[in-house]
C-alpha cells in the first residue's frame, strides 16, 4: 500500500505537513521478533511519497525494542513509533541509526520519551550534527512542506568497532562498514534469526547510491555479508530479500568499479566512461530501476578512487 495523503477542501491534495496517519506503516515479521516496516516508494522523498522512501525495522527483546533506522522526518517517526505500538507495549531502549542520510535518522526526536540509547558511528554521528538543518530543510523542499517539523535527536553512543550486545537473551551483532557507503555506516546482525538489517549498504531493487561511498571497500564488505549467509536481508532501500541481494548487488558494484577501470586505462574522461560502464551492466540494469538517474553520478564520483587505484 502506498503512503496516504489527506484531501484539501478543493478536493486536491493537500500541500501541508503530513500526518502520523497519513504513513501506511505496518509491521512485517520477517523471523522470531524481528519486524521490517517497508516503504513502497522506489524514488527520492517527494510529495507523492511524503518523504518515506527509506525501510526500517526493529527487534522485540524481553527487555525493550531496538529500532534500526527511524525516517526522514519527526512526523515519521512518529508512525513508526505507532507500528511499533501495534505488535508491543515495550519501551524503545535502543536506536541504531545506520548512517547519517536524513532519511534515516530524523525520525530520532518520536522516541525520546522512552529516554532511548542512539548509537551511530561517529563519523555519522559528527555529521548528523553538522547536517540536521539542511537535510530537514531539503526534505521539506523536496516534499513540498510534507515532512514538516523536526526537533533532531542525535546519536550518544559512538559504535566504531564490531560489537556484540546481548539484549536481555537476544543476541545483537552492531558492526560498522568501514565507510562502504557513507562514512560511519552501520548494521546489525541477529545470527540466531539469521536476519541483516544492512541500511544503505544494501540496495535491492533500486540502483544504489555511491556518491557518498568507497565501492572498493563496498565489495570487499559483501564478501564478509555474504559468508553471513543471511536468510533475510532487509535493505535500506527496495525489497526483502535473501542472500542472493547481496551477491547481485556485489556484482553490480564490481562492474562499476571494472567498467571505470578500463576507461582509465583507456584514457577516457569520466563522461565518456558511462556508455561503457551501461554497457557492461547489460540485463543488470532492468534489476535496479533509477540506473540511468544515477550512473552519471556514479561514475563521476568513483572515476577519481579507481584512477588513484591504477596508477
Amino acid at each position: 500500500m502506498a503512503p496516504l495523503q489527506a484531501d484539501d477542501a478543493s478536493g486536491g491534495q493537500a500541500k501541508g505537513p503530513a500526518a502520523p496517519e497519513d504513513y501506511a506503516m505496518a509491521a512485517e515479521e520477517v523471523a522470531p521478533g524481528v519486524y521490517a516496516v517497508m516503504t513502497p516508494a522506489r524514488d527520492l522523498p517527494s510529495r507523492e511519497n511524503l518523504g518515506w522512501n527509506a525501510n526500517m525495522a526493529f527487534v522485540v527483546t524481553d527487555d525493550g525494542v531496538l529500532v534500526f533506522d527511524t525516517g526522514s522526518s519527526e512526523t515519521m517517526g512518529v508512525a513508526l513509533r505507532e507500528a511499533i505500538r501495534e505488535v508491543t507495549d515495550q519501551p524503545v531502549r535502543w536506536i541504531v541509526n545506520s548512517h547519517s542520510h536524513g532519511d534515516h535518522w530524523l525520525g530520532n526526536h518520536a522516541f525520546v520519551d522512552d529516554e532511548p540509547e542512539i548509537m551511530a558511528g561517529s563519523a555519522a554521528a559528527e555529521r548528523m550534527q553538522a547536517e540536521a538543518d539542511g537535510w530537514i530543510e531539503n526534505f521539506n523542499e523536496m516534499t513540498e512542506g510534507a515532512t514538516g517539523k523536526t526537533t533532531p535527536a542525535f546519536p550518544d553512543r559512538m559504535v566504531d568497532e564490531r560489537e556484540v550486545l546481548d539484549l536481555a537473551g537476544t543476541e545483537v551483532v552492531v558492526m560498522p562498514s568501514g565507510g562502504a557507503h557513507s562514512p560511519g555506516d552501520l548494521m546489525v546482525w541477529l545470527p540466531e534469526q539469521r536476519v541483516l538489517l544492512a541500511g544503505d549498504v544494501v540496495y535491492s531493487d533500486r540502483a544504489p547510491s555511491v556518491w557518498d561511498g568507497d565501492v572498493a571497500q563496498w565489495i570487499d564488505l559483501l564478501d564478509d555479508l555474504i559468508a553471513l549467509e543471511p536468510e533475510v536481508v532487509v535493505p535500506g532501500h527496495g525489497r526483502l530479500e535473501g542472500a542472493e541481494t547481496l551477491t547481485r548487488l556485489q556484482r553490480y558494484l564490481t562492474i562499476l568499479w571494472d567498467g571505470i577501470a578500463e576507461g582509465v586505462e583507456r584514457g577516457l574522461a569520466d563522461f565518456e566512461t558511462v556508455p561503457l560502464v551501461r554497457e557492461h551492466m547489460g540485463d543488470l540494469i532492468e534489476a535496479y530501476p533509477g540506473f540511468e538517474e544515477k550512473i552519471e553520478r556514479s561514475v563521476a564520483t568513483t572515476y577519481p578512487d579507481v584512477e588513484a587505484a591504477i596508477f
